[in-house]
């Protein structure tokens, strides 16, 4: 596990071959100035980005191309390693998630709570097919859609000038509905940001012209760290561990703007094998959790979604029997939400001996 690269960067943005307002040129300058190592756009119904050779390394910065599939009176996915989506947003989610899996691709839920705002045209159906098998995982923090609940005409320069102070962290129903899913099969927790730099919010309104939500902005805000092998630099090679490594759940979600969570881990112990985020393990043997965080933070491990242990500092270690449960981590920075890690699972009839995790 120790020659795993932490590889943080922005997961679901959009660029102007959809709806958004800016480049690809734009969106990975943008992305390079704010840190990142890695941007993934997924334009609704179009692959064109891809089509277009965008995808892979470009000025220091790894760029994945995938689709948000957005039929308009049902729930939305983010679907990568796809080579076709035409026709997907005319379908329903069980037909265009058999065309994602039969093409070799993953899909994760977008923003998966219903969200209907009516002073900006937003109405966005919650996503329902959760028995479903075809998809890997979901966004269980999406940063605009955060920001704009609660927003309105009357209040929205308010919100346009200080964004930071009405952003709330995941709703707790989404992480309540992530925990209990993640007790029967892995389901992979992603933080998102579904920015448009300026679009999604008023593309009804007249002032179309004001910049707002510029692209720099919001990657220093909700990211998506991803633990992948060293990069070869190779574009295919690093986009297919990419994905592989998001697929296996071995990631965790920051709010960079309280600070960089390089560095995070959350990992397991039995019977001298060690275990990562995204892996399962037996229960009824004793485990080891390891928490170690970059700087001080209020540590809550949490099992099915209840506390089982809280420090402040920046380590935290518990020893179980064994108990079956989903857990995870989440931190706090001065009562805020900070980080969320994705789930490591103790599971009844888990297969044994399996090889060290890497």
């Amino acid at each position: 596990m120790h020659d795993l690269v932490d590889f943080k960067g922005a997961i679901h943005v959009h660029s102007r071959y959809s709806d958004g307002s800016d480049g690809m040129e734009t969106i990975i300058a943008a992305a390079r100035a704010a840190g990142l190592d890695y941007v993934l756009v997924s334009d609704h119904n179009v692959l064109k980005a891809k089509t277009l050779g965008w995808e892979g390394w470009h000025d220091g910065v790894l760029v994945i191309i995938g689709c948000e599939i957005s039929p308009p009176r049902s729930g939305h996915v983010l679907a990568l390693s796809i080579h076709d989506c035409d026709g997907m947003k005319k379908m329903s989610p069980p037909e265009y998630l058999r065309r994602v899996r039969e093409q070799g691709g993953i899909a994760f839920v977008a923003h998966p709570s219903s969200n209907e705002i009516r002073d900006f045209n937003l109405n966005l159906a919650s996503w329902k097919d959760w028995d479903n098998p075809d998809y890997h995982g979901m966004e269980i923090w999406s940063y605009m859609h955060d920001w704009i609940e609660g927003c309105h005409i009357r209040n929205m320069l308010e919100y346009i000038r200080n964004p930071q102070d009405h952003i709330t962290g995941p709703q707790p129903d989404v992480l309540q509905l992530w925990d209990q899913l993640a007790q029967s099969r892995r389901i992979v927790g992603l933080g998102a940001l579904d920015n448009h730099a300026a679009n999604l919010p008023f593309r009804k309104l007249p002032w179309k012209i004001l910049k707002v939500f510029p692209h720099e902005q919001v990657f220093r805000t909700v990211r998506t760290h991803v633990l992948i092998p060293p990069p070869s630099r190779t574009n295919h090679g690093d986009v297919d561990s990419f994905i592989d490594a998001l697929a296996r759940g071995r990631c965790f979600i920051d709010y960079a703007l309280l600070g960089d969570g390089t560095g995070f881990q959350f990992t397991a112990s039995q019977d001298g094998l060690d275990y990562q985020m995204g892996d399962s393990l037996p229960a009824g043997r004793p485990v080891g959790f390891r928490v170690q965080c970059p700087q001080p933070a209020e540590i809550i491990l949490l099992r099915d979604g209840a506390a089982e242990l809280a420090a402040d500092g920046t380590a935290l270690e518990h020893s179980t029997d064994g108990r079956p449960g989903a857990y995870r981590v989440e931190a706090r920075i001065n009562r805020k939400p900070w980080l969320f890690s994705n789930h490591i699972c103790v599971r009844a009839g888990e297969e044994e001996g399996k090889k060290k995790r890497r």
